[in-house]
C-alpha cells in the first residue's frame, strides 16, 4: 500500500494463472494488439456508445463516406448469406471492432472448469443450507423462470439492470457485473450499480486490451464490488486499486455451465442454467455485422461462417424456442441492436443457438443474500480453498439508493 492505495492485487490459484495468461490467449486467433486499443481514448469511446438513438439518427445522416461504405458492404453480405436480421447505423460503427472486442478466454486449459464446479458445488451447498435455516424458499425467487417454457426474458421480472456503455475492451467486466447485477437483483429484491472501474482496477482480471469473468467472480468471493458512485467508470485501466473503498457486493458461489470452458453447453444445460441462478455471463465471436446489427426481433445469424474462437462478452437473459435464439444483453450503449421485443430500451439481441460460437466460457454467478447470513462453513470452506476472504458484511436491509423492483 503507497499513499492510501493498493496496486491491482496478485490473484491467488486459477484466477492468477488465468490472469497471467491473457496475452497469450490474444495470439490465437483473438482480436486486437493492446497498442491498437489505446489508439482511441476511453473516454471518447464511451462518449459515442452513449449516444441516445435520437442523437444516433441525427448522426446518420452525417456519416462520412467510409461508413456509408463499409455499412454498404455489410449489407451486402448479410443479404448474400441470406441472414434474417437487418443492419443499419449504430455508433459501434464508428469505432474499431477491436476496441469494443475485448474478452480473451485462456484456451487449452484443461481442468480449470471442472476444479471451479467442484469448488463451486461445495459454496453453493453451504449457501442453500444457510437460506434454508434462515427460512429464505430460493426456489421462490426464481419462480418466475422454468427450463420447460418456450420463451423466458428476465427483464419482465424487473431482474435485469439497464444497459450501459463500456469504453475500450472492457466488454468482460461488464458482462461479469451485467450477470451479477441480475443474480442481485433476484436473491435481494433490487436492483443495483455495481462499479465496473473498481473491478478493473482492483480485481487481476483485464485491462482496456482485454480480460475475462473468471478472475473478477474470484475476486468477488474474496473481496467483493463497490457500488457505481464509489468508483465511477473512467476506462482507466492505470488507475490504483483504492486501499480502502465500501464492497458490499459480493458473491456465494459461482461456476461454469460446462465442465470445459471451450465447450458450448447444451441449450438445454442453459436454459436450466438461468432458471436456477439468473443472467448469465457468456462470451461470442463479434463481426462487422453485430457492430451494426439493428433488429428488434430478427435473429443474428452467421452461422454459415466458420469462426475459430470468441472475442466479446455478453450477459444471457432469456431465450425463444420459436427463434431458436438467445436474448442478449450487449454493452455498446443504448443506440446498438433493438429491444429484444419488450419495453423500449435497446441494447439487446436475438443471438441463434448455434451462431458465432456463444456460449463458450458461459458463466453463472450467486450473489451473497442481504435475506440470510451466510453459515460459519462458508469462511472455513473458502480459508481450505485458499481464497484469502475479507469479512462479510452482515446481512441488512437493501441500501436506500437501491431501486426495489420486487
Amino acid at each position: 500500500m503507497q499513499n492510501g492505495t493498493v496496486r491491482n492485487p496478485v490473484r491467488i490459484g486459477i484466477a492468477g494463472l488465468c490472469a497471467a495468461i491473457l496475452g497469450l490467449a490474444g495470439a490465437r486467433g483473438q482480436p486486437a494488439s493492446p497498442a491498437t486499443t489505446q489508439a482511441i481514448a476511453p473516454a471518447e469511446v464511451r462518449r459515442i456508445l452513449s449516444f441516445s438513438p435520437q442523437d444516433a439518427v441525427a448522426r446518420e445522416q452525417a456519416l462520412s463516406p467510409e461508413i456509408r461504405d463499409r455499412l454498404a458492404s455489410i449489407r451486402a453480405q448479410v443479404e448474400q448469406q441470406g441472414g434474417r436480421f437487418s443492419v443499419g447505423y449504430t455508433p459501434a460503427l464508428e469505432l474499431p471492432l477491436e476496441v469494443l472486442a475485448g474478452t480473451r478466454i485462456p484456451r487449452s486449459q484443461p481442468g480449470i472448469a471442472a476444479t471451479v464446479n467442484r469448488r463451486a458445488a461445495a459454496l453453493r451447498s453451504i449457501d442453500v443450507e444457510s437460506a434454508r435455516l434462515g427460512r429464505v424458499d430460493l426456489s421462490k425467487l426464481l419462480a418466475a423462470c422454468s427450463p420447460r417454457a418456450a420463451a423466458f426474458d428476465w427483464r419482465r421480472s424487473g431482474k435485469v439492470t439497464p444497459v450501459k456503455a463500456q469504453s475500450c475492451g472492457t466488454c468482460w467486466d461488464f458482462t461479469a457485473m451485467g450477470a451479477y447485477e441480475g443474480s442481485y437483483a433476484i436473491r435481494n429484491g433490487a436492483q443495483i450499480d455495481t462499479s465496473e472501474q473498481h473491478i478493473l482496477n482492483c480485481a487481476g482480471a483485464g485491462t482496456c486490451a482485454g480480460g475475462w469473468w473468471m478472475p473478477v467472480y474470484d475476486y468477488m468471493l474474496t473481496h467483493g464490488a463497490a457500488h457505481e458512485q464509489s468508483a465511477p467508470f473512467t476506462g482507466d485501466d492505470h488507475q490504483a486499486c483504492p486501499g480502502s473503498i465500501a464492497t458490499p457486493f459480493r458473491a456465494a458461489s459461482w461456476g461454469f455451465v460446462a465442465n470445459d470452458v471451450g465447450t458450448i453447453p447444451t441449450v438445454q444445460a442453459i436454459k436450466q442454467a438461468l432458471c436456477a441462478h439468473g443472467p448469465l455471463a457468456t462470451a461470442l465471436q463479434a463481426t462487422p455485422a453485430f457492430q451494426a446489427y439493428d433488429s428488434t426481433d430478427a435473429v443474428f445469424d452467421e452461422s454459415s461462417q466458420h469462426f475459430d474462437w470468441i472475442n466479446h462478452g455478453v450477459v444471457i437473459i432469456g431465450w425463444d424456442d420459436a427463434k431458436r435464439a438467445w436474448l442478449i444483453k450487449n454493452s455498446w450503449g443504448p443506440a446498438w441492436g433493438g429491444t429484444g421485443g419488450f419495453g423500449t430500451e435497446r441494447g439487446y439481441a436475438w443471438v441463434a443457438w448455434n451462431s458465432n460460437n456463444i456460449g463458450i466460457a458461459t458463466a453463472w454467478v450467486d450473489a451473497v443474500s442481504t435475506r440470510f447470513a451466510l453459515r460459519p462453513e462458508w469462511l472455513q470452506k473458502m480459508k481450505q480453498l485458499d481464497l484469502k476472504v475479507q469479512p462479510l458484511p452482515r446481512p441488512e436491509p437493501p441500501n436506500p439508493i437501491l431501486r426495489p423492483n420486487g
